[in-house]
């Protein structure tokens, strides 16, 4: 018995690796098969084991990518930190497609304690969000090498104005405005979920004074 449903398991699973070309009809025929032996064995009911290992990786998966989204939030943190302070110097902080004398970069002071640094600005339509990239630069950027990261990423953020440039005055509003932090955590690196555990405590450290400094500003 066992030595038959492994067979109809190892073949459920060799179908299920051809995705969206999956023939439905061997898979129809492989459910009748599966019926006629659970008859045979007088049996109700038979969990193949290729569903609980998919469940499995899924699950896996998911880990992975909330510990990523984790890692992104934090940068998206440093990131906003950075607005604020800009916003705190200056008034303001503005954005422009096309950068030039339109995109405000951050000052030295602010890129030393937050290492991140601007670098240009685009938008995918005419009115629709900007794209902002950004640099990570000097300790934070060590880290990033070490760990074979890209140390440029960049935010999606808001365009409340729909034109090309926008300029932020309220720090209250930074959460609405910045989203979509994309810094290619997985691009060079097949970590398992510990690994993105420990990149996330070695990044965060340098920087747990200047964010409880700063908690609850926006």
């Amino acid at each position: 018995m066992a030595n038959k449903f492994d067979e109809i398991n190892t073949r459920l699973g060799l179908m299920l690796k051809d995705g969206w070309a999956l023939d439905r009809e061997k898979l129809f025929n492989l459910g009748v098969e599966l019926g006629k032996e659970l008859s045979n064995q007088q049996m109700d009911e038979f969990r193949m084991k290729v569903w609980s290992d998919i469940e499995e990786t899924n699950l896996h998966d998911k880990a992975i990518r909330d510990a990523v989204n984790e890692i992104e939030d934090f940068i998206a943190l440093l990131l906003k930190l950075s607005i604020l302070e800009h916003i705190e110097e200056v008034g303001s902080w503005s954005i422009a497609k096309g950068g030039g004398y339109g995109l405000e970069i951050f000052s030295d002071e602010i890129v030393k304690k937050y290492n991140i640094q601007v670098l240009r600005c685009d938008m995918e339509s005419y009115g629709g969000e900007f794209i902002v990239d950004f640099e990570i630069t000097d300790e934070l950027a060590n880290i990033f090498n070490k760990h074979n990261i890209h140390n440029q990423f960049n935010a999606r953020i808001y365009n409340d104005s729909g034109e090309e440039e926008q300029t932020l005055y309220d720090v209250k509003r930074l959460n609405s405005y910045i989203h979509g932090i994309n810094a290619h955590i997985r691009n060079s690196n097949n970590w398992q979920l510990e690994k993105y555990k420990e990149f996330l405590q070695e990044i965060s450290k340098p920087y747990i004074f200047l964010i409880t400094k700063h908690r609850g500003k926006f």
